[in-house]
């Protein structure tokens, strides 16, 4: 009753409100424009099964900040999510750790350096960064063309007597002992800030200028050092892969993102004068019921509150809700006359941006997961999960995963992937063309592959799996659980784990029990299954493309952004052939099940 009345009572301001559990522990913070109206959208629909948010069901406090506005609003957020670490909030892991660089333009010769902290003492910071061993290989590369210094201590002329070792193999211009002039010096930081921010077009005609001006004034050796530095810079900038964004004009961020249960990862692709200069992938702990677009935008405020360059605009993978404060935020923060437009493409080149990111996103990822998955810790954990929750007679080291890829029952594959020891064991892989069935049929594919994978390893008197898991519900575990009769098998632990609507975790089938299991978002053991399904997926659609590819069908809807096997199919069963949808109009598409009014317009260009 006391929270409904504070509810009630909230003012319409913007602010930050703390939502704490039972436990008295902060579970979410927020940011709302308006606490009033944002607030209570947590606990809409409890009590008639239709949430709207699952963190309201377990609120039984509330607390809130008034601010003056709502940039205040999203710095103060961000400091209550540092300090509690809520687990329904978008965290970047480790954001502590990410480090800068350091121009110290305060002092007559400036130094460039490392560091993690953001001091006002006049000195320029650019970042962050969020892979220490590729940025020292950055700035070492840049040194190479525009030799700064980067000693630790204040640059004083003439207190030294002679120069170090850097100045002999290139690396610096030796201002300590008066080896270059002020005047000069200054010119190198404004060119080494240009590379590194990757404004090259800028720095190519500040050094022709510079050449033309030492050459009328026949300082040939400086013109030589000018034209040197240019060339370096030019054989830097064709080493590049020509792409067709090359030609677009203007600095873009790129964002792009990978999810595996609660593990996210977001890709920056840096993209300056139309050229991809750079990437960093920031991890981040995501919980799987939230939607990739908040995602998305957490990871904007977050990053781009610690960030000192700022494009002028953010290309994202999915839309962001709230993308007109989000602009205005970071215009105010540029600080300069352009404005910052968060922009999310539908058409190339842009659009091949994203999809390079989100690659980029998927394959980091999946690296980062597969380190976590070494951690023995972390491993043992996953058994102990899954021994409890499963009731399995031994620790689950050796893991078959099956599943299946078919379009309308046309050129039908299986797969089974191995996990040995937490980690993909590739030459245990196996892929099957379904022989025995014909059409649509799931369930009877699934009791194919199975019975062929255990038929061959009881013949053969081969080692069998301690557990395996199935992509899919009841029915196909049920189809497996016969196909193992069949060969006479019996014994073998087997589970199904099948996807559900956000936000519902993913539900683990066992046999002899009708009510499915639902594992802890946070549990080791559910990562473990989902790895193993996600792969059997990500290899059974590589092998059902490869066939189609050698018997050139190509199927031009799973082309299109966002239309992937299961949506094709829905499509092609709703028109019966992929003439008439050709010929059917955005609201026609959209009246399909699964089909949103953008992703059917999008359709409809495609085809047009």
């Amino acid at each position: 009753m006391k929270l409904e009345q504070e509810l009630k009572e909230l003012p319409d301001a913007p602010g930050v409100y703390l939502l704490y559990d039972t436990n008295d522990a902060v579970i979410y913070v927020g940011k709302a424009r308006s606490l009033k109206k944002r607030v209570p959208a947590h606990f809409r629909g409890i009590g008639s099964g239709n949430v709207f948010s699952p963190i309201g069901q377990e609120v039984t406090e509330l607390e809130y900040m008034v601010t003056a506005n709502e940039s205040e609003a999203l710095v103060l957020e961000d400091n209550m999510i540092k300090r509690y670490k809520p687990r329904y909030n978008i965290r970047l892991k480790d954001d502590k750790s990410f480090p800068y660089v350091r121009i110290t333009l305060q002092e007559d010769f400036p130094r460039v350096e490392k560091t993690r902290t953001l001091v006002q003492d006049g000195s320029r910071y650019i970042g962050p960064y969020s892979n220490v061993k590729a940025l020292d290989g950055l700035l070492k590369s840049i040194n190479r063309i525009v030799p700064i210094a980067t000693c630790k201590p204040t640059i004083v002329p003439g207190k030294r007597k002679r120069p170090c070792l850097k100045y002999d193999i290139g690396y610096c211009t030796a201002p300590c002992v008066k080896k270059i002039s002020k005047d000069e010096y200054a010119e190198l930081v404004q060119e080494y800030t240009l590379m590194l921010t990757g404004q090259h077009d800028e720095l190519e005609a500040h050094l022709k200028r510079l050449m033309a001006k030492t050459s009328e004034a026949q300082e040939f050796e400086k013109a030589a050092r000018y034209r040197d530095r240019l060339r370096a810079v030019q054989r830097g900038r064709q080493a590049q892969r020509a792409t067709y964004w090359n030609q677009l004009p203007g600095h873009r961020d790129v964002l792009g993102l990978a999810r595996t249960g609660p593990d996210a990862l977001v890709q920056l692709l840096v993209v300056r004068e139309g050229r991809v200069i750079g990437q960093q992938p920031f991890p981040l702990t995501a919980p799987s019921e939230l939607p990739d677009e908040t995602v998305i935008e957490a990871f904007l405020k977050q990053y781009y509150l610690r960030a000192t360059e700022f494009p002028e605009e953010v290309i994202v993978s999915v839309p962001v809700a709230d993308s007109p404060f989000l602009e205005d935020w970071l215009s105010q923060r540029r600080g300069d006359k352009y404005h910052v437009s968060i922009v999310h493409p539908i058409h190339d080149p842009l659009l091949s941006l994203t999809q390079m990111a989100n690659e980029n996103a998927k394959f980091h990822l999946h690296q980062l997961i597969e380190r976590m998955a070494r951690d023995e810790g972390r491993k043992q954990q996953a058994y102990n999960d899954l021994r409890e929750a499963l009731h399995l007679p031994e620790e689950p080291a050796y893991i078959d995963g099956f599943d299946i890829s078919t379009l309308q029952g046309t050129e039908s594959v299986g797969v089974c992937v191995v996990f040995k020891d937490g980690l993909p064991f590739k030459k245990g892989y196996r892929r099957f063309k379904i022989r025995e069935v014909e059409g649509q049929d799931d369930f009877a594919m699934m009791h194919e592959v199975v019975q062929r994978r255990y038929r061959r390893l009881v013949a053969e008197k081969s080692p069998l799996p301690t557990l395996i898991v199935i992509d899919g519900g009841r029915g196909q575990l049920n189809m497996a659980l016969k196909a193992l009769e069949t060969v006479g098998v019996v014994d073998l632990p087997v589970i199904g784990i099948a996807k559900t609507e956000r936000p519902d975790p993913d539900l683990v089938y066992v046999p002899d029990q009708k009510t499915p299991i639902m594992l802890p978002n946070d549990s080791q053991g559910l990562r473990l299954l989902q790895r193993v399904r996600d792969e059997a997926h990500r290899f059974a659609i590589a092998y059902h493309r490869k066939i189609r590819q050698i018997k050139g069908l190509k199927l031009t809807l799973t082309d299109i952004p966002g239309v992937g096997v299961k949506r094709a199919t829905l499509l092609l069963q709703h028109f019966g052939n992929m003439e008439t949808l050709s010929k059917a109009s955005a609201d026609e598409i959209a009246a399909v099940p699964g089909i949103t009014k953008k992703l059917a317009q999008d359709i409809v260009e495609h085809f047009a």
